[in-house]
């Protein structure tokens, strides 16, 4: 806080524009400009308890302002105001990371308000912020709003203070030749294309990553050669065109292992029929005794049904062979494409696993049925039984077996059909993703490449008149990599030299101001943006360029189809040349300062004129 002892410092600017908001306030026009002010401009900042202020109004001009004074007595406190005023955030200024800081010390609050010129009626933006809590309230031409509704204010009129191509603070100079030649294209696009080009550019990069992850897709095109022992993959990528091999053991074979040979199938038939004959002869022989052997008669009634439904298989197991057989030539020949069956034969693996122990329960019941009949004494006389059950099982078994390949290879084949038809619409889908970067490319490139060829032009003029060299091209290594595109600066100081792009590392700190200073000045007649501020970039030039790098400021800044410009600096060389359009903002501090209301321009330029007087 400050001693009692001590009186108050006030401080204040001086301008030679206007004197009051309501003087300055400019009406508006059937062209969007009034005044010279383009839709967006500054009016009016005052500042109340804010830094290095108690209260305070500043009143810029329409074309270029040059905010001059001394080391401390608050011209970047200026610019911090625009910046907090138009909800930037504290990190733009790369000073205090509360907002609470830019508070006067000993202060519980302050305030910042902005008046924006626009047609439709002026905008004024009023932030107070309170040091207790960080926090702030906002008002909308006096009304109560939130922070989110006087940002998209802002936006509508193409406000950026977080954009270094349009508002660049004291402390962040150094960083925009830092800037990577993709962010530098981005800030541009933002700062001085049209508003859909930096939207087409998003919808390129997203349409460009969709595409990329349904190449993966198709990329890997999937060649299987088989030997009697081994299966060898080869895959090769369209998008890298890296081709990748390996080989794996196959397999021993699990379908069908199970075989019956066809002599011993022939004699156990012949000798069904015989057993089925004496089975006949012995039912007439046994007449008599037919009540004591009724469970044999409806055992035998039984086998006779199997030997039906034996009938009945056979031919289904004839249809099923010739089924299985052309299903395998399919496999064959699905084999050889670009299907990779590896996951699912290892599933079907686990599966014919549990079906074997099946087989094997299945055939110790028969086994046991067998043996029970085999050793019951009232089968005695049926030494053929053994056969007929025997044979009975493995034909039985045998079809059961062929009937669950069959249903696994409908299965497979119902997989790979669903995975035809997802690959029929991934490359549907990627066809459409393809016709959409090739319209949203045409939209977005072609303007690109004669906006910073326009650029280019500016940038290149400016460095001929002092006397160097300097480029700015659009930088590609792949066409179609868009989030790679960005903006390359190439300058040279010294003839003996070539043109190096420029870095944080190979140009001196005068160098990379001048490179800087006359890029942005290179967007000014490009101008979207209502107004740009640069912050004591003349900082480390040499004298020479400086006077150069002023002189190119005036014009351009001071010409019939630019913006505002505000120029901040502690100091000016002599004998420069200014212009009519310029307004020169005169900052001073100290404790004797008058208040803004009590300050009269016209009272003190007769006070200068009598003291003149000899």
């Amino acid at each position: 806080m400050d001693l009692p002892q001590k009186r108050k410092r006030i401080s204040y600017e001086l301008t030679n524009s206007q004197t009051s908001s309501r003087e300055a306030a400019p009406s508006s026009s059937t062209n969007g400009q009034a005044g010279g002010f383009v839709e967006g401009s500054i009016l009016r900042i005052t500042m109340r308890n804010f830094l290095t202020y108690d209260h305070s109004e500043v009143f810029p001009g329409p074309k270029l302002n040059m905010i001059v004074g001394a080391n401390g007595t608050g011209k970047s406190s200026i610019v911090c105001a625009i910046c907090l005023g138009l909800a930037g955030k504290t990190a733009v200024l790369g000073r205090g990371d509360k907002v609470g800081l830019y508070v006067k010390r000993g202060c519980s609050k302050g305030s910042v308000e902005i008046e924006l010129y626009r047609a439709s009626g002026n905008l004024i933006i009023t932030r107070e912020i309170q040091v207790e809590n960080n926090q702030s309230t906002w008002m909308l031409n006096k009304k109560h709003t939130s922070q989110k509704a006087v940002e998209e204010a802002v936006k509508e009129l193409h406000i950026q203070v977080g954009n270094l191509c349009q508002f660049l603070p004291q402390e962040k100079v150094g960083e925009f030749a830092k800037m990577s030649k993709i962010e530098l294209l981005e800030a541009t696009e933002k700062s001085v294309g049209p508003p859909e080009m930096y939207e087409f550019h998003c919808e390129l990069k997203t349409f460009r990553s969709k595409e990329r992850d349904l190449e993966v897709i198709r990329e890997l095109q999937m060649r299987m050669i088989y030997t009697a022992e081994e299966k060898y993959t080869v895959k090769k990528s369209n998008y890298s065109s890296n081709v990748v091999s390996s080989n794996s053991a196959l397999r021993p074979s699990q379908f069908l292992t199970m075989t019956v040979d066809a002599d011993e199938r022939r004699q156990l038939e012949e000798q069904l029929r015989a057993a089925q004959r004496q089975v006949q002869s012995i039912d007439q022989r046994m007449a008599a005794i037919r009540e004591q052997q009724a469970k044999l008669d409806r055992r035998d009634n039984e086998l006779r049904a199997n030997k039906k439904k034996l009938s009945e298989l056979k031919g289904k197991k004839r249809q099923l062979e010739q089924k299985i057989s052309t299903k395998q030539d399919s496999l064959r020949q699905m084999e050889q494409n670009e299907i990779n069956l590896q996951a699912i034969e290892e599933e079907t693996n686990a599966k014919i696993a549990a079906v074997n122990n099946k087989k094997v329960a299945i055939m110790e019941e028969y086994l046991g049925h067998m043996q029970v009949c085999l050793c019951s004494p009232k089968l005695d006389f049926y030494p053929q039984l053994f056969c007929i059950l025997w044979i009975q099982g493995l034909t039985i078994l045998e079809c059961f077996t062929r009937t669950l390949v069959v249903e696994e290879y409908n299965r497979r084949e119902r997989e790979i059909q669903n995975m035809e038809k997802e690959l029929d619409d991934k490359t549907n889908a990627l066809t459409t993703y393809r016709q959409n970067i090739a319209e949203a490319k045409e939209r977005w490139l072609n303007p690109l490449k004669q906006l910073v060829d326009q650029i280019n032009e500016r940038f290149s003029d400016f460095f001929r008149s002092m006397q160097c060299a300097g480029e700015v091209d659009l930088h590609s290594e792949n066409e179609e990599e868009y989030d790679k595109y960005g903006i390359r600066i190439r300058v040279k100081f010294r003839s003996s030299t070539q043109l190096h792009e420029l870095t944080p590392h190979h140009q001196s700190g005068g160098e990379r101001s001048v490179s800087t200073m006359l890029y942005l000045m290179s967007l000014q007649e490009l101008n979207r943006c209502p107004f740009r501020v640069v912050d004591e970039i003349n900082q480390g030039m040499d004298p020479v360029n400086e006077r150069r790098v002023f002189d190119i400021v005036v014009r351009t800044a001071c010409g019939v189809n630019t913006s505002q410009y505000f120029f901040i600096t502690p100091k000016l060389l002599q004998n420069l040349k200014y212009a009519e359009q310029m307004t020169i903002l005169c900052v001073h501090n100290g404790p004797y300062m008058l208040p803004p209301h009590k300050w009269s321009e016209k009272a003190f330029i007769r006070r200068a004129k009598r003291r003149q007087i000899p």
